[in-house]
């Protein structure tokens, strides 16, 4: 077969498309590490305490860690699978590759004068459009399919975590996650929001840039307490799994590039319409808590939704790569041989192809070792968390209860009049609700100003996460009992941080709920291990 000749004036666009995916990560991996520092520098008082400082400083580094290490398999990856394209590329058109690089000229000629050594980038990218190449390959084949929708359908639950507590603290610049986890992997750009989350136990009150202040006179911000009704969530999230369902049948037709677009594109979704939707579109809850029936039902739907993408990829993978009954011809002849194989045989002969496609080719190794990663950072986020075990059931099975969940809040009080023996009643509640209130506040600030005793840790509540424990302890603690400034009256921003703030447990970690979501993963999916996590995520506040 002759070699297919080289164009003579290849276009240069493709190249400045893959040069700008450079310059995007690293433009977007700056701008991210300039807010989490922003945000580092920024803690409020309440959560800055010795011992908070300690660990959230360890879970930093361990978290941060796992993001370098998502982005330098994804890059090792992305690099050898780039290096298998241009190879195959330039032996179908009888190009040398040059050996060494030594041998390499970008100029076009090597010392001899030759082409042999020089690298045809631009002809290369003009003929071989590689980011819908590495889509189409994990398309392709059944086993290497099962690895890529794992992530396809766990970016989507991440993408409405991202959504929801992204709103919910005002973390910066969340389209940088979201486009970081499609440019360069998934496990990079969840483990850089776990560092966003640690970092903003309170809602972010830093000063805004120039674009932002421009993106909110388009955009104005919605009230707090607002979320867009579930419909408008179910129907592009519908097509969003529709377009992955779609992915495997739609290879090598027209239609491929429109259904690997789609499908990429509605993962913003989650994202987009909080910040674009009327605010009359949406409700605004008295209560905060009001909203988790929502998010219940948003992540139950992508749980369901998931599973049947998961359940279909797995059915198909292991029914294509089961070996056939009889081994071989002459199976008969051979001793300590069977002339057919069993069904467990089979089986098992299936699941260690599937399991074991990860090194067929660089595209399938770098969607395997992303969700290898993402799973192993589920297991530990939930561990530090405590995240309570009844939430991410319910976050992922319709009608199921957590027993240990947060209280209703109380129903809203009917106005009376002045002169009617309820009013004194609220009066007198109302007095002795805000008592209530001011003695909570300083005991907060009281226990901030004693945090750094060693004798005092031990006497520290802060808000727990997860199941509730017993703590022996005075439930209302009259105020001029508790060591402190007694002079000190917290301002709004004080009392808001140490009322809101989201603080992880002080005791070990909680490594029921990492095993649960590491089985839940390994049983339904990446998909169902992110919906239980991140479901339970949304409502442990």
């Amino acid at each position: 077969m002759a070699p297919i000749t080289l164009e003579s004036e290849p276009s240069y666009l493709p190249l400045a498309l893959a040069l700008s995916h450079a310059v995007a990560v690293v433009y977007l991996s700056s701008k991210v590490g300039r807010t989490l520092y922003r945000a580092h520098r920024e803690l409020g008082p309440a959560q800055d305490t010795r011992h908070r400082s300690a660990q959230r400083s360890n879970l930093t580094i361990v978290f941060a860690s796992l993001a370098v290490l998502g982005f330098v398999l994804a890059a090792t990856s992305a690099l050898s699978y780039l290096s298998l394209s241009y190879q195959t590329w330039a032996d179908e058109r009888g190009v040398a590759v040059p050996k060494s690089p030594s041998e390499l000229s970008f100029w076009g000629r090597d010392a001899a004068g030759t082409n042999a050594a020089s690298l045809h980038l631009a002809c290369w990218l003009s003929d071989t459009p590689i980011h819908l190449d590495a889509l189409e390959i994990l398309a392709e084949r059944a086993r290497w399919l099962w690895w890529g929708q794992q992530l396809d359908v766990a970016t989507v639950s991440w993408m409405t975590l991202l959504a929801i507590e992204g709103r919910r603290r005002k973390i910066p610049h969340l389209w940088a996650y979201a486009l970081l986890a499609h440019l360069v992997g998934l496990s990079f750009a969840q483990n850089l929001f776990y560092v966003a989350m640690l970092l903003t136990p309170s809602p972010f009150s830093g000063t805004q840039s120039r674009l932002e202040r421009l993106v909110n006179r388009a955009l104005p911000p919605k009230p707090d307490n607002w979320w867009p009704k579930p419909i408008l969530f179910f129907v592009p999230l519908t097509l969003n799994y529709g377009a992955i369902f779609w992915l495997p049948y739609a290879v090598g037709t027209a239609s491929f590039p429109v259904t690997a677009v789609l499908a990429r594109v509605l993962t913003f979704a989650p994202l987009a319409l909080p910040a674009v939707v009327p605010e009359s579109w949406g409700v605004v809850y008295p209560d905060p808590h009001g909203v988790y029936g929502t998010f219940n039902k948003l992540f139950q739907f992508m749980t369901a939704a998931g599973l049947v993408v998961h359940a279909k990829a797995t059915a198909v993978g292991l029914w294509h790569n089961m070996p056939e009954t009889y081994k071989h011809r002459h199976s008969i002849k051979i001793p300590l041989d069977t002339e057919k194989r069993s069904k467990w045989e089979r089986s098992a002969t299936a699941v260690e192809k599937v399991l074991g496609s990860m090194t067929d080719h660089p595209a399938v190794t770098g969607a395997g070792r992303d969700v290898l990663m993402c799973g192993l950072s589920l297991g530990l986020w939930v561990a530090v968390r405590a995240t309570d075990t009844g939430n991410m059931l319910q976050s992922i099975v319709p009608g199921y209860k957590a027993a240990s969940g947060l209280q209703p809040a109380d129903p809203p009080q009917l106005p009376v009049k002045a002169d009617s023996p309820a009013a004194g009643g609220q009066k007198q509640a109302s007095t002795c609700s805000s008592t209530a209130l001011r003695r909570r506040a300083n005991l907060s600030v009281s226990s901030i100003s004693s945090s750094n005793s060693p004798a005092d840790k031990g006497s520290q509540t802060p808000k727990r996460r997860g199941r509730p424990r017993e703590v022996k302890a005075d439930p209302d603690p009259d105020p001029e009992d508790v060591p402190g400034d007694k002079t000190y009256e917290p301002d709004a921003d004080v009392r808001a941080s140490a009322t809101l703030g989201d603080v992880a447990p002080d005791d070990d970690f909680d490594w029921e709920a990492g095993s649960l979501a590491w089985a839940l993963t390994a049983l339904g999916g990446l998909g169902t291990g992110s919906s239980a996590v991140f479901g339970a995520e949304s409502i442990s506040r």
